[in-house]
């Protein structure tokens, strides 16, 4: 099911927890979800032809298999722009968690 206007980033409710989430991240410090290594907030969140390694809200469940998620801030975690655009939209294991240990 694709997108609708409603939860799309260009919306004005997209924007506020766009905006919402920028500010979580940024006052916990959240490191890239993906690769791990720390994000430069001073950079703001990525804007089309800025810094690929600048602050990106990740989707961890995907929105387009996961629609009705698209906006909930639960499912965006921070990410650098270029490690959310690689990982494109596969859910991976983060959907299922870190194991404590080996079994």
């Amino acid at each position: 099911m694709p997108s609708t206007a409603k939860d799309s980033w260009d919306s004005p409710q997209g924007r506020r927890v766009k905006a919402a989430c920028f500010e979580r991240d940024r006052k916990a410090n959240a490191p890239c979800r993906w690769c791990g290594n720390p994000i430069d907030y001073r950079k703001g969140p990525y804007r089309r032809g800025g810094d690929v390694w600048a602050w990106s809200p990740e989707h961890v469940l995907p929105r387009d298999r996961w629609p009705e998620l698209a906006l909930d801030p639960a499912n965006i975690c921070a990410a650098h722009f270029h490690c959310n655009a690689a990982r494109q939209d596969r859910a991976g294991l983060a959907v299922m968690g870190v194991r404590s240990r080996r079994w």
